[in-house]
């Protein structure tokens, strides 16, 4: 792999199709998935978009309850994999490289009542690409996404590339997260963001509100999040997809550290 393969933002599309080709499965944390239920209620007419989907289980997660989704990734392994785990009503795959090409027709500002993007934030440009998002998505939409954050998880702002033989040599390049100083930026200009502690380092991140002024009396901020306790909504949560049978774990949310609004 030469220097001029390994954009900044993250790896080739050759990279991520002999990463894909490797059968490394994607995992969900069972209280991200009950958070998610809890704090977006998914339901049947939302129109939704996920980025940097890749096999595309969370796709068909969110297509399992309803929403109407198509799932965007540059790695044509991976959608090739996503198309092969069978079709659903409602359930889209495309190929577009996120950062270097044009915004597809089909992202119409103001249509959207939902984006996500599970760990592909790192590799996207964030402050640019949630412009776009802001403005794709409804006055009453909602961004989610999962990453990681901490130095510890060979985050943007440490790591360093490390190329040999045309191959990738450090398998971190795969798992990049952000700089807890680059993740305090991520939300500025929504007017609610909310963000979540999961295990291993991984947070979730809600925003909306986008371009409109700060809440007055913020109903979101930072919680840390553990599994095995009763939700806090007291409905019942169509099962995941991808889990084990009877798998009950809820999340309970408690607060950590107030964070309010970003301005």
């Amino acid at each position: 792999m030469t220097a001029t393969i390994l954009r900044s933002q993250g790896l080739s599309a050759a990279d991520w199709n002999r990463w894909t080709a490797g059968g490394r499965p994607a995992v969900f944390n069972p209280a991200e998935t009950e958070l998610f239920q809890q704090a977006v209620v998914p339901r049947p007419g939302m129109n939704a978009v996920d980025l940097a989907c890749g096999t595309g289980r969370w796709t068909r997660q969110l297509a399992s309850w309803g929403v109407a989704v198509t799932g965007y990734d540059y790695s044509d392994e991976a959608l090739r994999q996503a198309e092969a785990a069978g079709p659903r009503e409602g359930l889209s795959y495309a190929l577009w490289d996120i950062v270097a090409d044009p915004i597809p027709p089909h992202l119409v500002p103001g249509t959207f009542d939902l984006v996500t993007c599970r760990h592909g934030l790192p590799y996207l440009e964030p402050g640019r690409l949630l412009t776009d998002v802001g403005r794709w998505l409804k006055p009453d939409g909602v961004f989610f996404a999962l990453l990681r954050v901490g130095e510890a998880t060979g985050s943007r702002s440490t790591q360093r590339w490390q190329v040999h033989n045309s191959e990738v040599s450090d398998e971190a390049l795969f798992h990049l997260g952000l700089s807890e100083a680059a993740f305090s930026t991520i939300g500025a200009g929504w007017a609610r963001r909310e963000v979540h502690h999961l295990d291993r380092g991984l947070r979730t991140i809600l925003l909306s509100g986008y371009g409109s002024p700060p809440d007055p009396a913020p109903a979101l901020g930072d919680y840390r999040v553990s599994a095995g306790f009763a939700a806090t909504r007291p409905r019942a949560a169509p099962p995941a997809l991808d889990q084990p049978p009877g798998h009950r774990a809820r999340p309970q949310r408690t607060p950590a550290v107030q964070t309010g609004l970003l301005r």
